[in-house]
C-alpha cells in the first residue's frame, strides 16, 4: 500500500481546490455564465422538404365545385400567397417556396399527396412557370 495515503491528500487538495473554485466570493455579485446564457435562446429547427411543387388556378375545372373557397374555409381568389398542401401539414401553415411565403389554406388532391400546389388565381401562365422540383421550407414562427 504505498503511497496510499499521498493518493488520498492528493484527492482531498483536489476537492478543496475545486470547492474553492466553484464558490464566488459573497461580495461579488454573481454573474451569468455565458454558456448558459446562450442555451436560454432556443430556435426553433429549419425544416426542408423536397417536393414538386405545380400551380393551379382558381376555376372549376381545376379544383371542386366552389374553387374560390379554401379547405380551410377562407376566401382565396385573387390571393397570391395561397398553397395547397399535403395532408401532412395543418392547414395555417406557412411554407417558403423559391424565396416567397405561403400559407397553406388548400388541401392537394388525394393521389398528389406529396406535391404543393400555389394558387395562380387566373393567372393561365402561372401553374408552367412554377412547376418543378424544388426545395420547401417549413416556417415555424
Amino acid at each position: 500500500m504505498r503511497g496510499g495515503i499521498r493518493r488520498v491528500l492528493g484527492m482531498a487538495t483536489g476537492c478543496v481546490l475545486a470547492a474553492l473554485a466553484h464558490s464566488g466570493s459573497p461580495s461579488q455579485p454573481s454573474q451569468p455564465d455565458p454558456v448558459v446564457f446562450h442555451q436560454e435562446i432556443v430556435r426553433k429547427p429549419d425544416v426542408y422538404i423536397e417536393a414538386f411543387v405545380t400551380g393551379y388556378n382558381t376555376v372549376a375545372t381545376q379544383t371542386d365545385g366552389t374553387p374560390c373557397i379554401g379547405a380551410a374555409g377562407t376566401y382565396i381568389c385573387g390571393r397570391n400567397d395561397v398553397v395547397a398542401c399535403p395532408p401532412l401539414l395543418k392547414l395555417g401553415t406557412v411554407v417558403e417556396i423559391d424565396g416567397k411565403r405561403y400559407v397553406c389554406e388548400d388541401r392537394t388532391s388525394r393521389k398528389y399527396r406529396g406535391r404543393f400546389d400555389i394558387n395562380c388565381d387566373q393567372d393561365k401562365s402561372c401553374p408552367y412557370n412554377v412547376a418543378s422540383w424544388t426545395t420547401v421550407k417549413l416556417v415555424f414562427e
